[in-house]
């Protein structure tokens, strides 16, 4: 299968820094984690808790926020 991908300059030039970081070029770098991806979903669903705890914190790690400037103090909500 062949895939064509239309990314922004911004998100081109980071996945190449992503692939070059990896010492891998830019083809072999998507097809990894494309892989990994799919190896993932193909895992039994049971997993002993300090198994999907690890690959849940794992996850966790990866994930960034989508509004850095949240405010989530207590005190504003009695305002």
């Amino acid at each position: 299968m062949s895939i064509t991908l239309q990314l922004s300059p911004e998100k081109q030039a980071a996945l190449e820094r992503l692939a070059a970081a990896a010492s891998m070029d830019v083809s072999t770098y998507v097809l990894r984690v494309v892989q990994e991806e799919i190896d993932e979903r193909d895992e039994p669903r049971k997993l002993s808790y300090e198994q999907w705890s690890k690959k849940f914190r794992a996850w966790q790690a990866k994930q960034t926020s989508h509004n850095p400037h949240f405010d989530d103090s207590r005190e504003s909500i009695y305002d």
